[in-house]
């Protein structure tokens, strides 16, 4: 008997130390260095792996998705819709090579709902660029909308059931990928709540880091513009 209880025991602890080396695989990216490997489920029910997309190049983005508690972030709502429109226009592809993987650190629930808000977000993100004329009083809203205006140019609109999903979303629910990257947080860029850092990495067909963005500041992130820019470049 206790020899079959210390046999068990023996097999839960050798279990739990192989999952404990494959989470631990997951780890900082660098430039010109392979990405770690990973595998998650996407919002469609499929499961994705990078090294199984070996022989095509990857970009890898992480949006920072609320900037508090059930605050969204208009800004990555943005994001996404010009990156959306950008990688269809541009026929990304096709003409790169390219899989976009779109990683939230939260579960498919709270992904789908912040997905058919980003039209609310587009809305406020037009509120910033044309304020109304009593709050041009306001040196903080003129000094906004001017930064606004330069950073995000393109109106989109969508109805909320109609929101384009060209690319893979990633469901990083147990925030695997987000943790292993040092990308996750509980506070950042002065909001308090679950985030993530915004990040973006392209990984060419080798599986290396060839591009790599981390943000400072909540508006520091490369348009989509300069994304291809970099992947003509680099790939």
């Amino acid at each position: 008997m206790k020899g079959k209880f210390f046999k068990t025991v023996f097999a839960l602890l050798m279990l739990s130390g192989q999952l404990a080396a494959q989470a631990a695989v997951i780890k900082k990216a660098y430039l010109e260095q392979p990405m770690s490997d990973f595998e998650l489920a996407a919002l469609d029910g499929k499961t994705v792996k990078l090294s199984a997309l070996k022989g095509r190049n990857v970009m890898l983005v992480f949006p920072r998705v609320f900037y508090a508690v059930d605050g969204d972030c208009s800004i990555c709502g943005y994001q996404y819709a010009e990156l959306a429109d950008q990688y269809q226009a541009g026929k990304w592809k096709e003409r790169f090579n390219l899989d976009v993987l779109y990683v939230f650190p939260f579960s498919a629930e709270v992904i789908r709902s912040w997905i058919v808000r980003i039209p609310t977000m587009l809305e406020a993100v037009e509120g910033w660029k044309y304020p109304k004329a009593e709050d041009l009083k306001n040196e903080a809203t003129k000094r906004w909308m001017d930064l606004a205006r330069q950073a995000y140019p393109k109106k989109y609109s969508f109805a909320p059931t109609a929101v384009p999903m060209p690319f893979a979303v990633i469901v990083d629910e147990k925030r695997e990928l987000s943790k292993g990257l040092d990308l996750f947080r509980e506070e950042w860029g002065g909001g308090k709540g679950d985030q993530n850092i915004p990040a973006i990495f392209i990984i060419d067909r080798d599986g290396v880091v060839q591009f790599k963005f981390i943000g400072q500041h909540t508006v520091d992130r490369p348009s989509a513009v300069y994304l291809e820019k970099m992947m003509k470049a680099l790939l």
